[in-house]
């Protein structure tokens, strides 16, 4: 129905004159009693909407309710309260009620609905503290006490042309007794409904006796549309009555509270497919119940009957992280893993999965919710960075401190003494004959035979040995599964053997290579990698002492 519809005797007392109406009085002592009183407006004739507060309403530094509907404003168990107060508002002029707010659950306060659309234009809301009887009289008065009627009934000839309404239709739909009789009742339908109106009538007349319910927007005397729930009982047969008896009751806020959801609905649906993000809900045995079009895009499979379903791409290697998290989840705990897909061929894409528990009115978990985001992108560069802080940029070996960082971690998974059966060597080279090079030839050219050296030496380890660049020109070779230090000193030999055997070539010049080797090897776990370092560097002195070009083996070997 219409905003500001007159009620009953079509005006209220004090309307004209604002200091004599109870409704407005009421307003201006509750917005001057309570400076920090929270204020909104919402429409009265669709559901509890918030709009914007006209410049008519004397709202003067309060704050202002910033949300879409009140059941946005309230804690969820005080929406019911909400919807009931504005009912109670449209049909009575006010309404209060306490109830508590979603920004301060813990605080309860008075929420009051005045219905001010006949000066206005809308309902006027005021959340402020508990009040005194002073207020909560003022809205009383100011309140109608008869409520609008709901149920009507109509008698019509077999045209369905009124031949008698009651009083509670005329209340209803606004038109008086005169203006209704002699007409179709087509003539009050709206026109979108007249197909389903006609093609229930023509049912109704096939048989005697109610007809099966239909729901139409009837038009009422100011313009706006009454949803009335209708049913024709055919008594043309009997000699008592000849007419149709239609039965109605008026369902417009029922009908009100539908569109409300429906579009809310939509929004929320539209939403869904507007975020950057995969949404996906499940419920606890992994149907999925809902996926947005984003969430398909990303994990590059069709909409399936089951979570696993979707995700069936997923690296084999990621699959228990993902698990665990889905588990968490469904214990009632916030889970977030990093996993890699394989949406398109053998290319990884990699995604962040944040899975939440969807819980009921009682707290129980009832199912799961979670996004998806191609993280791709950021797990590329942040790899890259990781690499480029654990590498030398010169010759793209391992830096000093990742090179000691997985000694130490090649150490500490090593066997206990009870299972010891192969320990870990370190080489460390020291090239022979550098730095004239690097004086004659130029650092240019000092640092290409580096990188020279690097490329050789990588060409020349083991399958699993790592090398690594210590500064200037000093290289760490760790080599992982060697069962002794006689095995250490010919690992160290053959491979400065296949590295250093050829000169190098610099501006057309052939170079000769050498270098002083150190080794040093343990079998003992969790021994420190610095320590077996230090041992290697203290034995390529001593080759070095030695004349270079040979291998030496630390005698300070840990057992």
């Amino acid at each position: 129905m219409a905003a500001g519809r007159p009620r009953h005797d079509g005006v209220r007392a004090g309307e004209d004159d604002p200091s004599t109406d109870p409704l407005e009085v009421a307003l201006l002592t509750l917005l001057e009693r309570h400076p920090d009183a929270l204020v909104g407006a919402v429409g009265g004739d669709v559901s509890p909407w918030v709009v914007p507060i006209p410049e008519s309403v004397p709202v003067d530094g309060h704050r202002r309710v910033d949300a879409a509907t009140l059941l946005d404003v309230v804690t969820p168990a005080d929406r019911v309260v909400v919807a009931k107060l504005w009912g109670q508002a449209r049909a009575q002029g006010a309404a209060s009620a306490p109830l508590r707010l979603a920004e301060d659950p813990d605080r309860q306060v008075n929420l009051y609905f005045l219905d001010l659309r006949y000066r206005h234009g809308v309902m006027v809301v005021v959340f402020a503290e508990e009040e005194s009887a002073v207020i909560d009289g003022m809205v009383e008065a100011a309140r109608i006490p008869a409520l609008p009627p709901r149920f009507a009934r109509a008698h019509k000839d077999a045209g369905a042309v009124l031949q008698w309404v009651d009083p509670a239709l005329t209340q209803i739909l606004g038109w008086s007794e005169e203006e209704m009789l002699g007409h179709k009742t087509l003539d009050f339908i709206h026109r979108d409904d007249h197909e389903l109106a006609i093609a229930n009538w023509m049912e109704m007349l096939d048989s005697p006796g109610p007809g099966r319910r239909v729901r139409l927007r009837h038009r009422h005397r100011d313009g706006s549309w009454v949803w009335l729930e209708v049913i024709n009982d055919n008594r043309l047969s009997d000699p008592e009555h000849g007419d149709v008896l239609a039965e109605m009751i008026d369902i417009s806020e029922e009908m009100s509270a539908h569109e409300a959801l429906r579009v809310r609905e939509q929004l929320l649906a539209q939403l869904t497919e507007t975020v950057p993000v995969g949404l996906f809900h499940t419920d606890l045995r992994g149907n999925l119940l809902f996926s947005n079009r984003r969430f398909h895009e990303i994990i590059g499979t069709p909409f399936g009957s089951s979570l696993a379903d979707q995700l069936q791409k997923v690296v084999e290697e990621d699959r228990p992280k993902l698990d665990e998290a889905v588990e968490l989840a469904t214990n009632g705990t916030d889970a977030e893993v990093e996993i890699g897909i394989t949406a398109d061929g053998d290319t990884v894409r990699h995604c962040l999965i944040s899975v939440r528990p969807l819980l009921n009115e009682s707290g129980v978990v009832a199912g799961l919710t979670g996004c998806v985001e191609d993280v791709t992108d950021t797990v590329l560069i942040r790899r890259e960075l990781e690499a480029r802080a654990a590498t030398d940029p010169l010759t793209g070996c391992l830096n000093r401190a990742a090179t000691l960082a997985l000694l130490q971690e090649l150490l500490d998974r090593m066997p206990s003494a009870a299972g010891r059966g192969s320990g870990t060597a370190v080489i460390f080279m020291d090239l022979d004959r550098f730095k004239p090079v690097n004086d004659r030839l130029g650092h240019a050219a000092g640092d290409e035979l580096l990188a020279r050296v690097a490329e050789r030496l990588s060409a020349s380890v083991r399958v699993g040995d790592v090398v690594g660049r210590f500064g200037g020109d000093e290289f760490v070779v760790v080599c992982p599964g060697v069962p002794t230090p006689a095995d250490a000193l010919k690992v160290a030999r053959a491979i400065a053997g296949r590295a250093f055997s050829q000169p190098v070539e610099l501006d057309g010049e052939p170079v000769p290579m050498g270098a002083s080797c150190g080794v040093a090897w343990t079998d003992a776990h969790g021994a420190v990698a610095s320590r077996l370092v230090e041992e290697a560097d203290a034995a390529m002195y001593e080759s070095k002492r030695l004349g270079g070009a040979q291998a030496v083996v630390s005698h300070r070997v840990e057992a």
